[in-house]
């Protein structure tokens, strides 16, 4: 099984390109994206059939049960806010871990099925259910500064897609004491680039229509660079054989979550420097994007990792194809920048950049995260297998592969700060 231990590389004497230099004021939040996407993505988090695809992903809903459960001690007795609560079930579990007070806030009409649920399973008098979203509660009802615990499940594919990250952090600055906690305390985004001749290929041939010469007497042909670079810029959803990975530990990322920990422009301008050296000979035919989340309990340390080398989750792996791959040797560098820029469809316009240095080859593909290609989806393996303590227990025992935080058995741990991870390269 991979180390998950964080992969630091030290930046200095590296020149920062300009545009990862300039500060610029944010606003974040749902009130920053285009109404009408927003009206759909409520809409679709407003049906039970969608909240049960959640629910069902047993490795998600254990990995926040155990927790949550396995810190009662930062729970009980506590106020509690449940971040976009869905059905309510991270709000239960708060309340079995012995909250005094939970605010479930939802702002889709799921709101009201979670009231139903809670009641039903006799929390009505421990968790109240909001129908709202977090950027319009006022601070009459909930004061500023009085939360002591946050939980919330603000996780898409490649970590920040719908970018509800971003309303989980405004709560933290709105409603958290400066004690308080964040369940989870933190998430790496992982890089690691991989070959796949078999997805490559049949990515390009499905555009071999565009590649006919007699179309009825039509030459299509100068049309497939276009409909190729469109198909590319699809990122897929899968999950795929680790030993695909031309590296064996990814390049990571990380945002702290916890109080002064990340901002909304980190969220929102996302530059992702990164460097590998190949360890094994052969094409790198794209890139892996995936995530762990970290759950720094005072009791218990807990991840929750979407690598490939784990048990699949419902998120999956997000793979990035380049136009042309790249052929690599055992023991070559590479350095790239994965560069995400948050639009108001609740998502990111994402390019990568990828150099092979002495060589001076580079190559560069722009990403559509409106549009994924979900591909064997069909073959999910059954997760139900997981309850029995197989596939979950695998899982779990990536929580012992981070050295303990501070708030463990150890304080010799110190987590690298996103400007840590932020070398750079030039193109």
């Amino acid at each position: 099984m991979e180390s998950l231990a964080p992969q630091v590389v030290a930046q200095e004497d590296i020149p920062v390109p300009e545009e990862a230099k300039q500060p610029e004021q944010y606003q974040g939040g749902i009130h920053t994206n285009n109404e009408g996407h927003v009206s759909k993505y409520f809409h679709y988090y407003s049906k039970l059939q969608n909240q049960q695809n959640m629910l069902m992903d047993t490795i998600r809903t254990n990995t926040y049960r155990e927790a949550i459960l396995s810190n009662k001690q930062d729970f009980e007795g506590k106020i509690v806010m449940d971040v976009g609560a869905g059905s309510g079930l991270l709000s239960i579990f708060a309340a079995q871990a012995g909250a005094r007070k939970v605010y479930a806030v939802e702002a889709s009409n799921m709101a009201m099925n979670a009231k139903k649920l809670i009641e039903a399973n006799g929390y009505g008098s421990i968790i109240e259910v909001i129908h709202s979203t977090i950027e319009d509660i006022s601070e009459d009802r909930i004061p500023r500064g009085t939360i002591d615990v946050i939980v919330s499940e603000p996780l898409g594919s490649c970590l920040v897609h719908e970018r509800m990250i971003e309303t989980y952090i405004i709560a933290r600055d709105r409603f958290l004491t400066p004690t308080g906690r964040m369940y989870p305390s933190s998430a790496h985004l992982c890089i690691q680039p991989f070959y796949d001749e078999y997805l490559y290929n049949d990515q390009v041939g499905k555009c071999a229509f565009w590649n006919n010469k007699n179309f009825h007497g039509i030459d299509m042909s100068v049309m497939y660079e276009k409909a190729v670079m469109e198909k590319l810029a699809q990122p897929i959803i899968d999950t795929y054989d680790p030993k695909k990975n031309l590296t064996k530990n990814p390049e990571r990322l990380v945002f702290d979550f916890e109080q002064g920990g990340c901002t909304l422009q980190e969220l929102q301008d996302i530059d992702f420097f990164f460097r590998h050296r190949i360890e094994t000979t052969g094409l790198i035919h794209g890139y892996s994007v995936y995530f762990d989340a970290i759950f720094k309990g005072s009791q218990k340390y807990v991840v929750l990792t979407t690598s490939p080398q784990a048990p699949p989750t419902h998120w999956w792996q997000t793979r990035f194809l380049l136009r042309e791959p790249l052929a690599v040797n055992r023991g070559q560098l590479v350095n790239g920048y994965l560069k995400m820029r948050a639009n108001k469809e609740q998502t990111f316009d994402a390019t990568l950049k990828v150099d092979l240095p002495i060589l001076n080859i580079s190559t560069e593909m722009s990403y559509d995260l409106k549009d994924f290609e979900f591909r064997g989806l069909q073959s999910q393996p059954d997760q139900s297998a997981y309850n029995q303590g197989g596939g979950y227990q695998q899982q779990s025992q990536y929580s012992q592969q981070y050295p303990q935080s501070t708030y463990g058995n150890s304080s010799s741990y110190s987590e690298p700060t996103p400007e840590a991870q932020q070398i750079s390269w030039q193109f």
